[in-house]
């Protein structure tokens, strides 16, 4: 099967999540990557979780559809790869001697400016972008986001980046060179709260329910609903909360917008003993927004997924696996599956 990216070559030297997602991405759409890893293997082996032959499923993860290859190759795929992903401080090396490849450096804060020494774990990154202090609770400590969300959004950014300068080739012949700092990347997430500041100089406080969105705990299982001022009445109607109509705090759209952290714990204390999937059916059948929080372990009984036909199944060391599937789609050179490196 050719794929969008097929008949490119890519050089994968990074040691981070981001760089090997973007490069993960590149093989998914039919470039030929190879990975060269450093003595001792690249350091995302080394993190959790791990199978029962305690190798990394993040790295399995990463390395899909690359091409494990030697140290001693490396002289010569840096002559003729179209793309290489590296580390900070390493891409001049490459461009010197390689004017047409895209050279794409991923790293946590660059190779220059006063945090360039620092290790990045994820929680670092989180820390310093300002979405840690965005979330959470009032006077509780900042709040991490699950997974790797920094570093796979520099991955992401990656490969994005790293696509338009190969278009930009189109029209020069000559490549480029990237940069992409995780830390850059995450502080771009907390774009809403640092622009309130740039625009008033107001921090948005933690906690402040300030939108019309609730979580609320039915039996066994949190839903989340979002209400529209058009369809507030409808909502109210629905659960039997005919009161807050005639409730000043929740009379017009300007008092309910300093009052839902109050509407919504109206509506949990009248739902907690509804089963979740029938009030989301029930409240979807109005036109109000609705869906039940998933657990991880709940995501593979997704109707919806199924349908979109969204798991992959792939083969490692003769053992089946369903894994998530592509981020995108193409309809006609769709994402190629193949497995990890022997």
């Amino acid at each position: 099967m050719t794929g969008a990216l097929s008949g490119l070559e890519v050089l994968d030297l990074s040691d981070t999540i981001g760089g090997q997602y973007c490069t993960r991405l590149m093989a998914d759409f039919g470039a030929r990557v190879r990975a060269i890893e450093p003595p001792g293997g690249t350091a995302t082996r080394r993190i959790g979780p791990f199978d029962a032959h305690g190798r990394s499923l993040t790295h399995l993860h990463l390395s899909l559809g690359k091409e494990e290859t030697p140290a001693a190759d490396m002289a010569e795929l840096r002559l003729r790869a179209d793309i290489v992903v590296c580390g900070a401080g390493e891409g001049a090396a490459f461009r010197a001697t390689n004017h047409k490849a895209v050279v794409t450096e991923v790293s946590s804060f660059g190779a220059d400016g006063p945090c360039a020494h620092w290790q990045a774990p994820e929680i670092v990154l989180q820390a310093l972008s300002g979405m840690m202090n965005s979330n959470g609770t009032a006077g509780r400590e900042p709040l991490y986001g699950v997974g790797n969300r920094a570093s796979y959004a520099a991955g992401v950014a990656a490969y994005i980046a790293t696509v338009a300068a190969l278009l930009a080739r189109r029209g020069t012949g000559l490549g480029d060179l990237v940069r992409v700092d995780s830390a850059e990347t995450a502080a771009a997430m907390c774009f809403p709260y640092l622009q309130q500041y740039f625009y008033n100089g107001t921090n948005r406080r933690r906690g402040l329910q300030d939108i019309p969105a609730g979580q609320v705990l039915c039996r066994g299982s949190w839903v989340c609903i979002w209400v529209y001022s058009n369809r507030f009445e409808r909502l109210c109607r629905a659960l039997g909360l005919e009161d807050c109509l005639e409730d000043p705090k929740f009379a017009d759209l300007r008092e309910r917008s300093g009052n839902w952290r109050g509407f919504f714990e109206r509506v949990a204390a009248v739902v907690r003993d509804r089963d979740a999937e029938d009030l989301v059916a029930e409240l979807q059948g109005l036109d109000i927004i609705a869906a039940r929080a998933y657990r991880p372990s709940e995501l593979r009984a997704s109707r919806h997924l199924a349908a979109r036909a969204y798991w992959r199944r792939i083969e490692i060391d003769g053992a089946r696996y369903v894994i998530p599937g592509p981020p995108f789609r193409f309809s006609a050179t769709p994402a190629i599956e193949r497995g990890v490196p022997a």
